[in-house]
């Protein structure tokens, strides 16, 4: 497993816990193509970079091969485990003179080991956005009309009661609230398959429909078309400031059905859109007005390959991350929405929490 030398008996047990997650085993990387010390982005006792590192383009697309993702649109950020480290690698080209394949930062290292196969958590993609119970209340608290989460929901609730008798309302609950899950149905929709006649597609949709209702019911899991959960990651070359970030998705569509068996079956332009203007973020568990942030996102050039992440400041007095919850970039997700409904009247984050987050 490897050398546990933290005497906190929960943090070592937490260390030890790291070498039991649930991992995807790819490419093993010789520690000579490894960059351990990275500089962390250190300012007013805060870590900007804290469980975040890089990923060479030609290792990421090794990595990609090996999980059988496309490699047309291959992800651009992994969450991984690798020899005593835990954190996200973000694919960015190597600076002149470089030719490490991963570099990772001290904060990123939680013990010795000597493993050296790059084991893959999760990775970027199309993740929609819903609300939740934590994130209506903080929003609720902050001026947005009850009357908006109220109409959203009947929205919502109305789809769903038409989606097993219109094939067009259920096209587009599944391609746009369902990602990868809805990948069967939304193929069978999209080739004539009609719900009233097929059994298959009716137990599917049928499936979808209740999960969503049982969400709706027990933790006010409402969904928002113009909305993500994305995994956050940090502006290597430095060009935002404070208070912006970078937000590119991908749209659904039911050609992300097909995108995994690559441009033979997906033949199409790019399906991505920068979003520009005022956005909140939060990161559940989100209980203090704070812990919901508002930035504005830009559109800079050089971060153009980064997709369906969320890439934060290096600058400023106070990482969003941690005035966010108190989180941090080793992989945690957050919900990201441009809906002009969805933001406070005021377009202004309250100050964030002081004091230590539990994590």
């Amino acid at each position: 497993m490897g050398r546990f030398n933290n005497k906190n008996i929960a943090k070592c047990a937490a260390r030890m816990g790291q070498c039991f997650s649930s991992t995807y085993a790819t490419v093993d990387v010789p520690r000579h193509e490894v960059n351990m010390n990275l500089e962390d982005i250190k300012r007013n006792s805060y870590t900007f970079s804290d469980g975040i590192g890089k990923i060479s383009p030609e290792l990421a697309l090794e990595v990609a091969e090996k999980l059988q993702l496309t490699t047309d649109n291959q992800p651009c950020a992994y969450q991984i485990r690798y020899a005593g480290c835990k954190g996200v690698v973000a694919c960015w080209p190597n600076k002149e003179g470089e030719n490490f394949k991963l570099s990772l930062r001290p904060s990123m290292n939680k013990f010795e080991s000597d493993h050296t196969v790059l084991e893959i958590c999760s990775w970027t993609r199309l993740q929609p956005g819903f609300l939740n119970r934590q994130i209506i209340t903080l929003l609720s608290a902050l001026d947005v009309k009850d009357e908006i989460f109220w109409d959203m929901q009947m929205k919502m609730v109305e789809k769903l009661n038409l989606m097993l008798e219109n094939t067009e309302v259920a096209f587009d609950v599944i391609t746009a609230s369902c990602a990868e899950s809805g990948n069967t149905a939304s193929i069978m929709l999209g080739s004539g398959f009609d719900p009233k006649t097929e059994p298959h597609l009716r137990g599917m949709l049928s499936s979808i429909r209740v999960a969503q209702f049982e969400d709706l019911r027990e933790k006010s899991r409402i969904f928002v078309n113009d909305g993500r959960w994305l995994m956050g990651c940090s502006d290597e070359l430095g060009v935002l400031e404070q208070g912006q970030c970078f937000i590119q998705v991908s749209n659904p569509s039911v050609e992300n059905c097909f995108a995994k068996h690559g441009s033979r079956f997906s033949e199409r332009t790019s399906n991505l859109t920068v979003i520009e203007g005022t956005v909140i973020i939060a990161k559940n568990p989100c209980l203090h007005p704070g812990d919901v942030r508002v930035l504005k996102a830009v559109n800079v050039p050089g971060l153009e390959h980064s997709f369906d992440c969320l890439i934060f400041p290096q600058k400023g007095d106070r990482p969003h991350t941690d005035e966010a919850s108190g989180s941090d970039l080793d992989g945690d997700l957050y919900f990201v929405t441009w809906d002009e409904n969805l933001i406070p009247p005021s377009k202004r984050s309250w100050p964030p929490m002081e004091g230590v987050y539990c994590r």
